[in-house]
């Protein structure tokens, strides 16, 4: 598997892979919407897989010593750590934002505490949708990739919504979500927490699923 992993880092990651990790720094634009970032991180993703699909990997995976499993497991593992680094870049932008940058987000939710936990409830879901609708027939993976859109912009939508709203509804869990202040953001822990459980499992059911349906893909 290290060696196989070494092959994903090799082969499938594009340098272009690399130059969206810029974009995490998004957050740190005044007045933007928080999520919109992580969004690229899907079009990279979608990179990934469309240059592993037009060097044939699978194909030249197949004829290795290894299972179908083996090859869905070594791409989760690829996209989950790359993901994770995409998150941690864009961490100290936003903590720099919040001391420095008096101006509050028009856009949406802040980026604090509560926002991260929320940002890997939507990448666990985007990155659930992508891979497991990928490996179902393991061919072009754009139509993956709209699907997963399907689901990004709209819970995007969903979640940002009470944000815009809290001051015409005035909600004080709502209001809560959306502060800076260090003790507004302790009280946002069991979001990030229910975040980091949604991400864990997440990954683990995208793995599991996506390598049942490789498993019946005829190649």
């Amino acid at each position: 598997m290290k060696n196989f992993l070494y092959k994903e880092l090799k082969l499938c990651l594009a340098p272009v892979n690399f130059v969206y990790l810029i974009f995490s720094l998004m957050v740190f634009i005044p007045n933007y919407p928080r999520y919109v970032p992580f969004y690229f991180f899907g079009v990279s993703v979608l990179y990934i897989f469309n240059n592993s699909f037009l060097n044939k990997d699978i194909e030249y995976s197949m004829i290795l010593p290894i299972t179908k499993k083996d090859i869905v497991k070594s791409r989760c593992i690829l996209i989950a750590s790359y993901e994770i680094v995409f998150i941690l870049l864009s961490i100290p932008f936003s903590i720099i934002y919040n001391l420095f940058i008096p101006n509050k987000n028009d856009a949406g939710i802040e980026g604090n505490v509560a926002f991260y936990g929320l940002v890997l409830i939507v990448m666990s879901l985007f990155m659930f949708v992508f891979i497991t609708s990928f490996y179902k027939k393991a061919v072009k993976p754009g139509m993956a990739f709209l699907k997963a859109t399907l689901v990004f912009w709209p819970l995007m939508i969903l979640l940002e919504f009470p944000i815009w709203t809290k001051d015409v509804f005035n909600i004080p869990f709502i209001q809560m979500l959306d502060q800076t202040d260090s003790l507004s953001q302790i009280k946002q822990l069991p979001v990030l927490a229910v975040g980091l459980i949604i991400f864990i499992s997440g990954w683990f059911l995208t793995y599991k699923i996506s390598a049942k349906r490789f498993e019946k893909v005829d190649l």
